[in-house]
């Protein structure tokens, strides 16, 4: 596992500084929207995911895996036609999709409750169409391993997203505040799509005649675009309803755009910061298990490393789930109220801090699902848990308001991992430590939350808050972080040190992953 483990932790470092400008960004927005334009700009935003979603997300994934497979089976025409056509597939729908908005402004009118929502979606569409460029050949490079370019080019479209944002806030334009944020990203996503097609090209890529490449590349992306995509519908639906609820039940139309942009603009960035590793992990591990999972030409394939890069996988994200459990339940409230001068923000950070784990397990097993040629039972899998979270949000708002998203969230991420992860146990791909490794952190984190509110009681009143948070989170994730490591939880330390590899076994024979015909079931 060394090549894996210096891919994990070179892309990690990337995107730990890349979410950290992405979570200044964040607080930068809300003190200089407030909430209810935060809110605003945040149901802009849901949609626009939705056509990014829309547009490419399957792609990226497959393609990934193409160029991996083929590349290293010595067919480069193949990888490159592969990417041809996904460059062709996603440009295609990404301008089609911009122009029907466009030519149907008064639509989208009738769905948001703020025709300033509206205005900076149109402002988002240049950015729909170049980051399908930039979505596509960053799954080329993934799958060609050059994962310190596309970790830079994430932080560099950060940096440029900081930078530009500053200076339009400044200068005097005829356009609201969440207007020039829209147009930021704009810009800024098409800043990162021309730096990406350069690093393309820099490195030796080509473009071919695609076709041939989309056949294939439809048939196996749809059921993985279609999962992504029931994502970020989930995501906008929430932000329709949401408000629309809260409005029934008393709420201004201020006062409920208000409560959104609280929850999802500052409290969720927050909550989806142990993402960022996962999705590093992801990034790197889904080449590795692609390339075990597609070369089928083989009777016998290493399935012992296949399963432990899996477990290993898993293991970890529970790990990074949970480590920052303790700080956000004991010091959540302090948080928001220095991060965002918001002490609504951190109570909520602090009463669904534990919405962590399930978000963790279900982002890490739904990549493990998608690598491994199972989508569409991750796409029913998410169905599931939709349906949950839908009737949170329609009914329970009149009860708990705007905590229903979460409880509705929450039930959306434990029944998809938990479905994923029983597809898991099915084929042969689970272990039973990875349940061990989860009641281990949960034990921990006890004690660790008390040494976190003792370390920030004790220093609040001699140092600065910002640095008596930092070292009562320290504190906590030193403590779980160092017994995880003593007792080689997870694999820790065999994977960061000794890095032994796996014995191999026939697939084919011992386990339940393939059938007779030796084809990914």
């Amino acid at each position: 596992m060394g090549k894996l483990f210096k891919a994990v932790a070179f892309v990690t470092i990337f995107s730990v500084l890349t979410r950290a400008l992405g979570f200044l960004l964040r607080v930068y927005l809300s003190r200089v929207l407030g909430a209810e334009l935060l809110g605003t700009y945040q149901v802009a935003m849901s949609v626009f995911g939705v056509l990014l979603t829309l547009v490419a997300s399957g792609l990226p994934t497959v393609i990934s895996r193409y160029v991996s497979f083929l590349s290293n089976n010595g067919d480069r025409r193949g990888a490159t036609k592969m990417v041809s056509a996904g460059l062709v597939v996603a440009l295609v729908t990404s301008i089609s999709v911009s122009v029907i908005i466009l030519l149907c402004p008064k639509l989208l009118n009738l769905i948001f409750t703020s025709s300033s929502s509206t205005k900076v979606l149109l402002l988002l569409l240049p950015g729909v169409i170049s980051s399908s460029v930039y979505t596509i050949l960053r799954g080329a490079m993934w799958g060609q391993k050059h994962f310190f370019t596309i970790s830079f080019a994430e932080f560099f479209e950060q940096l440029v997203r900081l930078i530009i944002l500053a200076i339009l806030i400044t200068l005097p334009l005829n356009m609201g505040l969440e207007e020039r944020a829209g147009l930021s990203l704009s810009l800024a996503c098409i800043v990162s799509a021309a730096f990406v097609v350069v690093c393309y090209f820099a490195f030796g890529g080509k473009l071919s005649n695609p076709k041939g490449g989309f056949k294939t590349l439809l048939k196996t992306s749809t059921p993985i675009t279609a999962v992504r995509t029931a994502s970020g519908l989930v995501t906008s639906i929430i932000s329709i309803i949401i408000p629309a609820r809260l409005m029934l039940y008393g709420y201004t139309a201020g006062e409920a755009l208000a409560q959104f942009g609280i929850l999802m603009g500052m409290t969720f960035p927050m909550l989806m910061i142990p993402g960022t590793l996962i999705s590093s992990l992801a990034v790197a591990i889904i080449p590795s298990l692609s390339e075990q999972t597609t070369n089928i030409d083989k009777d016998v394939k290493d399935f012992g490393a296949l399963k432990a890069q899996i477990n290993m996988a898993i293991g970890l994200s529970i790990v990074i789930s949970i480590i920052l459990l303790p700080a956000y339940f004991c010091m959540g409230t302090d948080l928001g109220e220095f991060l965002f001068s918001n002490r609504t923000a951190g109570y909520f950070l602090s009463a669904t801090c534990l919405i962590m784990i399930p978000l963790g397990l279900n982002q890490i097993t739904s990549c493990v699902l998608n690598a491994v040629g199972l989508e569409m039972k991750s796409l029913k899998n998410y169905v599931a848990g939709a349906v949950l979270l839908f009737i949170c949000i329609y009914f329970l708002p009149k009860y708990i308001g705007v905590c229903a998203l979460v409880l509705g969230m929450t039930l959306l991420s434990l029944t998809t991992s938990v479905l994923n992860l029983v597809m898991l146990k099915k084929r042969d791909l689970l272990s039973v430590t990875v349940i061990k490794v989860l009641f281990v952190c949960l034990g921990l984190c006890a004690p660790a939350t008390l040494l976190s509110k003792l370390c920030y009681n004790l220093l609040k009143a001699f140092l600065p808050r910002f640095l008596a948070l930092m070292f009562g989170g320290a504190l906590s994730v030193l403590f779980i972080g160092t017994l995880l490591l003593l007792t080689n939880t997870a694999n820790i330390r065999t994977f960061v040190f000794k890095r032994k590899k796996s014995a191999a076994r026939p697939l084919a024979q011992k386990s339940k992953f393939v059938t007779t015909d030796n084809k990914i079931c």
